[in-house]
């Protein structure tokens, strides 16, 4: 039992260490490379635990070795746009000014349903609203609408509004978030000054954000 555990930890550290390294993106938004990697350490990172006849080595040497081939891949399809094209493709235009290229579609095997579906779910009811459709190498596709079919903004409008940038989390549950404060440029010399002049208790916040037009907001805890 103790030598599952250890092979468990070991094999556990190594193979989260390895995806740390390989990218932050999600599954669905993997390169072929990248998930053909990630295939191949999950099952080379099980057979070990499974058989103990395998020695933990055989796992460890082709998770390293899996690791430094896609790292030496990723900087190559940086500076060779070759071995990107080879890898991942170009982008591909589904929807040129309203029009569907079907030639396209067909050789990409997407069906028209599927593109009406991705369509509606980026807000377009019909494919000629469209000015471009592109599909493009992660496998997402952009939309671009005509002008005629695009929202209005507040520069259309010619209204001038501060940005106020994101939120920062600076208290969760009560407790001080120090790398959001340096984020929002805050001390926590500040952020305590700044309960103390309302008469708050860090104990008592469920949630204190502030954004880079230093508006705040906080949650007590328990409210709704």
């Amino acid at each position: 039992m103790a030598t599952v555990f250890l092979r468990t930890v070991i094999i556990y550290v190594l193979f989260i260490f390895c995806l740390r390294l390989v990218g932050k993106r999600q599954v669905g938004e993997l390169q072929l490379s990248e998930l053909v990697t990630t295939f191949m350490l999950s099952e080379l990172a099980v057979n070990p635990i499974q058989d103990f006849s395998i020695p933990i080595a055989y796992a460890i040497v082709p998770l390293i070795l899996l690791l430094v081939f896609e790292v030496i891949m990723s900087f190559l399809v940086t500076k060779s746009n070759l071995i990107k094209k080879a890898l991942f493709g170009n982008p591909s235009i589904i929807i040129k000014d309203g029009a569907l290229n079907q030639k396209e579609l067909s050789r990409l095997r997407i069906g028209i349903s599927e593109l009406l579906a991705e369509l509606r779910i980026k807000g377009f009811s019909d494919i000629s609203e469209i000015d471009y459709a592109i599909l493009e190498q992660n496998g997402k596709l952009s939309v671009f609408p005509k002008v005629k079919n695009q929202p209005i903004t507040i520069g259309d409008l010619d209204i001038k509004k501060k940005e106020g940038g994101i939120s920062h989390p600076l208290i969760t549950d009560g407790k001080i978030n120090q790398s959001n404060l340096l984020l929002a440029n805050k001390t926590e010399k500040w952020l305590l000054s700044y309960l103390k002049k309302h008469s708050i208790n860090i104990n008592e916040v469920f949630l204190l954000t502030c954004n880079d037009a230093n508006a705040i907001n906080i949650i007590m805890k328990g409210e709704k």
